[in-house]
């Protein structure tokens, strides 16, 4: 199969796409089950999250009722239970360490319990400073909230990673509050801060602000919304003013005591802590978007995947069968497009031999260059001669050759002979009926096909070919063979005729002139008599053969040839040998055709005259080309009205009537007002529409004998040769067509949806004699129509 070169070229065509599916199908399968493995790592990150968190609030506890005690001495009771909840929440923490084997934070994590257990036997032996005391357990819980920046994000938990962050966000604001509370309550129970507690609650302010700023602006609205909402106002406000009065010193200004700021400080913290269960759940559900979500699309992608992978093999099973298919096909052309090429080789010297057996001979070299044609040869009836190529097949052929011209002999040529028919053997081994046959294995013959050649419908000789392919000749190489038969055939006839020229020679170059034209052409005799008249002649002229021979093309003779043009064409017959020249014939319809006619006289070896050659041409349609040509010189392309090289014309010729019958002529010269306003504001389209529907309002208004005519863009002329027989009827009628014109244009009030703006201005002048020139009857006309747009337009004025 991977030895067919084209089923390899078109299965990387249509396999690289599905190959390209399957592996974006892997991926996406592996990434969703990556994504699925992560919600161990969420579920991790949380449970760390748990455990930290609560003892991130013992310590804050812790440290709160260790600066209590160490200022009062009368917590210690409240003091050890809080210890105790630390350190379990401390063993809880390196279980969680064990069990995620979290060596290096594990080692971290002793240390810090160790210190702790140092700093609480410091702080019951009074063995430290109170801002020591705030200093060791705010590292404490700076190392756990550090450790939640460690934690390995979550890949494709996006949004899992970005609320997670923003809850570390959180409980480090929570811590700075935390510490806060706590160096007040020191502040009130000792009713002084020292400058290193000043400086840790400073510190402590800038990270305050800086925790909550990234808090808030990573928040999403609803959180904000509800920390806004839960903020203590009062708190908010006393709060400020305590922190002014810290930071500037002015410790005498304080407005609070221990109890209401106990009270005030606790409900922030619930507050906080609230906002924290808050950012929990909007945390967990997120996880559980994210687990549902990994699970369908694992799901998902497993189906993608199942299904790209099956496509693409029932793809490679379909294509398979389709390139097969295809290349059989292929290989199929191939083999016809090889025979049709030596049809033509063929034609190109078929028409140029004139011996039969050259002929023959030339056929079987030609056929022997196709490498699927084995062997081949014609036997020749007439000779009884076998020609092929030389060599041991020719000879064993010659060995047999007496048994062909038996028509009762059993074999493909005998058999060919008598049936006159194509005969094919597409599987050589079938039948044993060609000489080949035993040794057709060793000889590479595999089927073959004997065709009669047939001259004037006898057969003359037999084609025998042998291929090396099995089902060689199917139906349509059959059908090119048979057409090489043919053109055999017509070679073979042709040999004949041309042996035949000299005796035909007289009938044949009659023949040639008269019938190898598909011209109409006639044949008369040295008087002009008819003796020959081809089809196309008889189709032009609508006669039968038998009513033209034997009579005179006088018959067709119509008025537009007098005895004059007669005399001339025979005169230059006989002088020049031919005439050529246009004929207005007559059918036998009676209609006139004009026909472009060519006569030639045929003489003899003697230059005697012994025929005349009429050969014609139907001009008709030429004539027809040249009365539109003659229409479009004449009038105007967009309208179709005349223009102004036919309304010269036709003035000239109203000026001769009017004299003539001693009547008054008009000329009404209208100008379309705002033309050019339309095409600028509506477009030229608009502006041709326009045109056309005021050619079309004034032919409805005017006489079919008057002449419309547009002399320009928006120019137009209506000439009247006959509106009266005095001037003052002249005047009164010209000028009632006038009102009439003014009226049509003027109902012209949209153009394709648009407003039309133009108007008509007309000028108006009337002749008599033919003292005034044409150009000066037009001139006056358009004085006139100045005279009605300086009127103001949209008027009719005569020329005085």
């Amino acid at each position: 199969m991977f030895k067919n070169t084209l089923f390899l070229k078109i299965i990387l065509i249509f396999t690289l796409p599905a190959l390209g599916i399957l592996y974006f199908s892997s991926v996406l399968v592996y990434e969703k089950v990556q994504s699925f493995n992560e919600i161990d790592g969420i579920n991790n990150n949380l449970n760390y999250l748990t455990i930290t968190e609560k003892l991130i609030d013992s310590l804050q506890k812790e440290r709160e009722l260790t600066v209590i005690n160490f200022l009062q001495k009368n917590n210690k009771l409240k003091l050890d239970e809080v210890r105790l909840l630390s350190n379990d929440n401390y063993e809880k923490l390196q279980i969680f360490f064990k069990k995620e084997s979290f060596n290096s934070r594990f080692t971290q994590l002793n240390s810090e319990i160790i210190r702790l257990k140092e700093l609480r036997i410091k702080i019951d032996k009074s063995n430290i400073t109170l801002d020591k005391i705030f200093e060791e357990y705010d590292n404490f819980n700076k190392f756990l909230l550090d450790s939640l920046y460690l934690l390995k994000p979550i890949k494709l938990a996006y949004d899992f990673n970005s609320e997670f962050r923003n809850i570390v966000y959180f409980l480090n604001f929570k811590e700075s509050t935390y510490i806060e509370k706590t160096m007040f309550i020191s502040y009130f129970m000792n009713s002084n801060i020292n400058d290193k507690v000043y400086g840790l609650l400073m510190k402590n302010y800038t990270l305050q602000e800086i925790n909550k700023d990234l808090f808030l602006n990573n928040s999403n609205l609803d959180i904000v919304q509800k920390y806004n909402s839960k903020l203590n106002e009062e708190y908010f406000n006393k709060i400020f003013m305590l922190r002014n009065n810290i930071k500037n010193k002015n410790f005498s200004q304080f407005e609070l005591n221990l109890e209401e700021w106990d009270k005030l400080s606790i409900e922030n913290i619930e507050s906080l802590t609230n906002i924290y269960k808050n950012l929990l759940t909007s945390l967990d559900n997120h996880v559980i978007r994210f687990k549902n979500d990994a699970i369908v699309e694992k799901q998902k992608s497993l189906i993608f995947l199942a299904v790209s992978f099956s496509t693409l093999i029932s793809l490679l099973f379909v294509l398979r069968n389709i390139i097969f298919n295809e290349q059989k096909s292929f290989h199929k052309v191939q083999k016809h497009k090889e025979v049709y090429e030596l049809l033509n080789k063929a034609n190109k010297f078929l028409l140029k031999i004139n011996n039969r057996k050259k002929l023959f001979s030339n056929i079987c070299e030609l056929l022997s260059e196709n490498n699927k044609i084995q062997f081949c040869f014609i036997y020749d009836l007439h000779s009884d001669e076998i020609i092929a190529q030389d060599g041991e097949l020719k000879l064993k052929i010659l060995n047999q050759s007496h048994f062909y011209n038996d028509k009762n002999k059993n074999n493909l040529i005998s058999k060919t002979i008598k049936w006159e028919t194509n005969i094919i053997i597409n599987n050589f081994t079938e039948k044993n009926i060609s000489v080949f046959y035993e040794d057709a294995k060793n000889l590479n013959i595999k089927s073959m096909a004997s065709f009669p050649i047939k001259k004037f419908n006898k057969v003359a000789a037999t084609l025998a070919i042998y291929s090396n392919q099995l089902d060689f000749f199917d139906h349509e190489v059959e059908i090119l063979f048979d057409k090489l038969v043919g053109d055999i055939t017509h070679c073979l006839e042709k040999i004949d005729y041309e042996e035949n020229r000299l005796i035909q020679e007289d009938e044949l170059r009659l023949s040639s002139y008269a019938f190898e034209s598909s011209e109409p052409m006639i044949i008369t005799n040295d008087i002009g008599d008819i003796v020959k008249v081809n089809q196309a002649f008889c189709n032009v002229m609508g006669y039968p053969k038998d009513q033209i021979i034997g009579k005179n093309p006088r018959i067709f003779k119509s008025v537009h040839q007098d005895k004059r043009f007669g005399d001339i064409l025979w005169n230059e017959l006989k002088v020049k040998g031919f005439w050529s020249g246009e004929v207005y014939n007559k059918k036998s319809t009676s209609e006139i055709i004009p026909l472009r006619s060519t006569i030639t006289a045929i003489k003899d070896k003697n230059g005697k005259i012994t025929h005349f050659l009429g050969q014609y041409i139907d001009i008709g349609e030429q004539k027809d080309k040249e009365k539109v040509l003659e229409y479009q010189a004449t009038h105007d392309n967009l309208t179709g009205l005349p223009n102004r090289l036919l309304l010269l014309d036709r003035i000239e010729h109203a000026i001769t009537k009017v004299v003539r019958h001693k009547m008054v002529g008009g000329l009404i010269f209208i100008d379309l007002d705002n033309f050019k306003e339309v095409n600028d504001t509506l477009g030229h389209h608009i502006g041709d529409a326009l045109l056309i529907m005021v050619a079309k309002k004034i032919r409805e208004v005017v006489r079919d004998e008057d002449t419309i005519a547009r002399i320009g863009g928006d120019e137009f002329i209506v000439l009247l040769d006959n509106v009266g027989n005095n001037k003052v009827d002249a005047k009164i009628n010209i000028n009632n067509l006038a009102e009439k014109i003014k009226e049509a244009l003027n109902s012209i009030t949209h153009i394709e949806g648009k407003v039309n703006v133009s108007t008509p201005s007309i000028g108006i002048t009337l002749f008599s004699d033919s003292s005034v020139s044409i150009k000066d009857i037009i001139k006056q006309a358009d004085t006139a129509m100045y005279v009605a747009k300086k009127q103001g337009k949209n008027a009719i004025e005569f020329f005085d």
